[in-house]
């Protein structure tokens, strides 16, 4: 009897320590302005998240508000990731408002990556009855072999976008150096 309390409350622990790792966010209000993240240096790497749900994530019944964010990565190797309003890993964004404007994701040195998203579910995605706005959005990488990856509104890994509005005005998505690549996504299911 005493090894089976034990053994139960080993496994409710190990169930509560998955728990904490599933993202939602629900019926939540959050509001970022002028937000500045910056990393330098050998293999800097500089992550920004706003409104994000991880894994199992879920963004739901909430309103994401973000202006004058600012992510900047400099140096050899250097990745700069931004992300306001994502759901990942089964991601869904539903009945929620993300709006942002006036981002800036920059990442510049050898090999950069500069990935950028805003309102975007992923891994068996869904986007429904949402509105994404992104205002004024930059994402620049520049360096050899740079990548710079815009993503807007959308679904992805059999996504679905449904119902929802996606409005981009003056969006940039620069890649610059040898070999480098540029890829801009808004509203879109794939």
């Amino acid at each position: 009897m005493h090894t089976f309390r034990k053994l139960a409350l080993v496994t409710s622990l190990a169930l509560a320590g998955i728990a904490a790792h599933a993202g939602e966010i629900s019926d939540t209000t959050i509001i970022s302005n002028g937000t500045v993240n910056t990393a330098t240096g050998f293999l800097a790497t500089a992550r920004q998240n706003i409104g994000v749900a991880e894994d199992n994530g879920k963004i739901k019944n909430s309103t994401i508000t973000a202006n004058g964010l600012t992510n900047t990565a400099a140096g050899f190797l250097s990745t700069a990731e931004q992300n306001v309003g994502r759901a990942t890993q089964n991601g869904q964004i539903v009945n929620s408002t993300i709006t942002a404007n006036g981002l800036v994701n920059t990442a510049s040195g050898f090999l950069s990556t500069a990935r950028q998203e805003v309102g975007f579910a992923k891994d068996n995605g869904r986007v429904e009855n949402s509105l994404v706005q992104a205002n004024g959005a930059v994402n620049t990488a520049s360096g050899f072999l740079s990548t710079a990856t815009q993503q807007i509104g959308g679904a992805s890994g059999n996504g679905v976008l449904r119902n929802s509005t996606v409005i981009a005005t003056g969006a940039v998505n620069t890649a610059g150096g040898f070999l480098s690549t540029a890829t801009q996504s808004i509203g879109v299911a794939k």
